[in-house]
């Protein structure tokens, strides 16, 4: 039988929201699902640990590059030379929160 641990709202980029509850069973293992029902997913101790740690470190990475480009030198910059990491070809990808390559 599952048990609720906890709700989560998420919030999308339009304003709209969901509840993500997670959930346990009596063997250990977990499962995350929406309020919708369309949403289910399950995984055991372990790989809930590794996902949610690689998770949040996506995130937070993700978030301190748009911060770093956001305050880049060359916003207060008045020369005409554009030197922004955002004018790399695709600079998301496999670079970390200062825009080095991981």
């Amino acid at each position: 039988m599952w048990k609720e641990i906890n709700r989560y709202r998420i919030s999308s980029g339009d304003g709209h929201s969901e509840d993500l509850i997670l959930e346990r069973d009596d063997s250990g293992n977990f499962r995350l699902k929406n309020d919708f029902g369309n949403i289910n997913i399950e995984f055991d101790s372990m790989t809930g640990v590794e996902f949610a740690r690689r998770f949040f470190d996506d995130i937070k990475d993700e978030v301190e590059y748009d911060l770093n480009n956001l305050f880049d030198d060359d916003l207060f910059d008045d020369s005409e030379e554009d030197t922004d990491v955002v004018n790399m070809k695709n600079p998301k990808k496999k670079r970390d929160c200062n825009g080095q390559p991981d």
